[in-house]
């Protein structure tokens, strides 16, 4: 076998289920290379896939060439002899049929996988990982939950907020930073050294995040964060700084020593805060205004400028200061132009996104857009701040973004999810210059996500009509059918895929055209796959359950392009407002909370009552649950008649 040619092996891989190629990885080192071509489990994805389940129904439409569009024709033949595709359908192998050219029928199933491919000609992808992502078990592992140090109690603190540090130049993310209810900073481990991985390794001491003792004492624990806001957190990876929004205090806390270097007072609370990318300025959302906050802006002395020199600043800008305190915050409403802040018409920004005008994200200049609870999103230019530059109109209450270097294009994606498009159009497609700006939120309490083909900046010279402000091209989806029918809570890329949260408890991987489901999951009580109810659909026996957890936040541990990390280790890193969790494909979580508790020793017999209990509550809940669902079902039956008839 190891002396037959790679191609030969690889042609009889393609007759394989994808179980039997993991296994025969296992053989040798030759093996290894071959089962792990990108082509082979690029074919395995398309085939498991969703896409071609819904191909195959159509095949019925499709079959009667009586009925049949001649455009419909080498479609159905193609699904009919397609490599590893079912064709158990005679009406489609007819001899007739059989006898056709092969060359024309391999370039339909070439055409038809097009249609279907996610990636990019210029992205990385490996698809032995994306197959894992697709079809292996999910679980979540629960990092370490800190405990209350100055209570004989020790109880369980909150965390309030997450954010991510990667060492420069490495491509996994290694710590996790989080605030805590006591005001101290707390750092997770997230890579392997010495068993470690998911347990607290350092933690500064509390109270470090308020203004002083006195507001310590006073400070109620609730109100370390402000209600509502999701992105308190955002670490400079460069500088290894974590920069932390606590009421109207954004504070810098120095991740070697853990201790506060910096504090800037706002006048109003602070409601979100963008990624930070030294030396680009973070800037701040607060509920009437946005800021830029610039790290290299210092004193003589080297330190951030006092509270009181920044409030001044603030005043400076608005007119009548000297006038009374009732006087002067009437001034802090007033809409005129500042060259200090953004004024904001409306309340809330909940979400701020940077994005690079070129290539080049370090270049300073770039793009900022902001949504939160209102109706658009607001489009700034940095060079030009704080002039608004454009909206993007959505209707929707957005609470995240995130976007994608590559075009969007709806029509040409509702076309190719149909499988319509030629080779040509679809090349064209993803070719064209662009970004794309994804958004998830609420519309009318059910959950909206929208996605917007961005255009390059046009030259100065050249004015385009189908190119408005913010460089919105006239390519939008807005999906407010089939995403959630509850609000949607976070939006992030997984590989070549789209995940989603929910506010029932569901995540929710999609295609990139915002429509096709590749996979949902549920992480209300550590379930495998998201449970289904007595009529099929999935998770609503927790949507109304008012029970289990809720991803509020999520964030990727891996960047994207990277061609040299270990096998499946494209991790999510989850927030639930409370504890904080790894989601991985594997069949069981390498480690929970209670893995880094100290326990007394059990007998066999505590063991196997604790199981029982377990299993007994986990029994009842599902039948109430699935009770549940047949007295929603049955609801409303047969009440129109009798209203009729009385």
């Amino acid at each position: 076998m190891e002396n037959l040619p790679a191609e030969i092996i690889l042609y009889c891989c393609k007759f394989l289920e994808p179980h039997e190629i993991v296994t025969l990885q296992h053989v040798c080192r030759k093996f290894l290379l071959i089962a792990r071509d990108d082509a082979l489990w690029r074919q395995q994805c398309f085939e498991k896939s969703s896409f071609v389940e819904r191909l195959r129904r159509r095949r019925e439409i499709l079959a009667d060439d009586s009925f049949q569009e001649p455009r419909f024709q080498n479609l159905a033949r193609a699904l009919a002899s397609g490599n590893g595709l079912d064709s158990g359908d005679s009406r489609l192998t007819e001899p007739r049929q059989v006898a056709r050219d092969l060359k024309e029928q391999s370039n339909e199933r070439i055409r038809i996988l097009a249609n279907w491919d996610p990636s990019y000609p210029d992205e990385k992808v490996r698809w032995y990982d994306e197959f894992i992502a697709r079809h292996a078990p999910i679980t979540t592992n629960w990092l370490q939950q800190p405990r209350n140090l100055e209570s004989s109690q020790r109880e369980h603190l909150e965390i309030r907020g997450m954010g991510l540090y990667t060492e420069p130049g490495d491509s996994e993310s290694s710590l996790v930073v989080s605030p805590l209810d006591d005001g101290s900073v707390c750092l997770w481990s997230l890579v392997d050294p010495r068993g470690r991985k998911g347990s607290i390794i350092a933690r500064s001491r509390p109270g470090i995040l308020f203004s002083s003792e006195i507001s310590q004492k006073q400070t109620q624990a609730p109100k370390l964060i402000t209600p509502g806001v999701t992105e308190c957190v955002s670490v400079d990876s460069i500088r290894k700084i974590a920069y932390i929004a606590v009421q109207n205090d954004l504070v810098e806390v120095d991740l070697q020593t853990l201790s506060s270097v910096g504090r800037e007072t706002f006048p109003f609370a602070i409601t979100a805060l963008s990624e930070a990318k030294y030396p680009v300025p973070l800037t701040v959302g607060t509920n009437l205004a946005l800021y830029l906050h610039d790290p290299r802006t210092r004193t003589s002395s080297g330190h951030l400028a006092s509270d009181n020199d920044r409030l001044d600043s603030y005043a400076a800008t608005f007119p009548s200061t000297k006038s009374t305190k009732s006087s002067s915050f009437r001034n802090l409403l007033n809409p005129e132009p500042s060259p200090v802040y953004a004024h904001l018409s409306e309340t809330g920004p909940l979400s701020i996104l940077h994005l690079p005008s070129s290539g080049n994200e370090w270049d300073g200049n770039g793009e900022i857009y902001v949504a939160g609870r209102f109706s658009s999103i607001l489009n700034y230019d940095r060079r030009y701040f704080p002039k608004l530059r454009g909206t993007i109109h959505s209707g929707a209450r957005l609470c995240s973004m995130t976007s994608l270097p590559y075009p969007f294009a709806s029509m040409e994606k509702d076309l190719a999810r149909r499988g319509e498009l030629s080779i040509e159009q679809l090349w064209e497609a993803k070719t064209r210059p662009g970004k794309t700006l994804i958004a998830c939120g609420e519309y009318n309490s059910k959950g909206s996500l929208e996605m917007y083909g961005l255009s390059p900046i046009p030259h100065l010279t050249t004015v385009s009509s189908d190119v408005k402000a913010g460089g919105l091209q006239n390519s939008v989806m807005k999906n407010r059918q089939t995403s959630s029918s509850s609000k949607l809570l976070s939006v992030s890329n997984h590989g070549t895929r789209i995940v989603i949260s929910d506010g029932s408890g569901n995540l929710k991987w999609l295609e990139r055209d915002g429509f096709t489901e590749a996979r949902k999951w549920n992480i209300a009580h550590d379930s495998v796959e998201a449970p289904q109810g007595i009529f099929g659909t999935v998770g609503d026996s927790y949507m109304n359950s008012g029970s289990g957890d809720i991803v509020i936040k999520m964030s990727n541990t891996l960047q994207s392009g990277q061609s040299d990390r270990p096998v499946n280790e494209d991790n999510l890193l989850l927030w639930t407002g409370e504890k904080i969790g790894l989601l991985n494909f594997s069949s069981k979580p390498g480690f929970n909370s209670e893995s880094f508790e100290e326990k007394a020793p059990r007998t066999q017999e505590e063991a196997r009552i604790e199981r029982e209990e377990q299993t007994y509550s986990q029994t009842m809940r599902q039948a109430l649950e699935k009770n549940a669902d047949e007295v929603r079902f049955m609801r409303g039956l047969g009440l129109g008649i009798r209203g009729s008839q009385s």
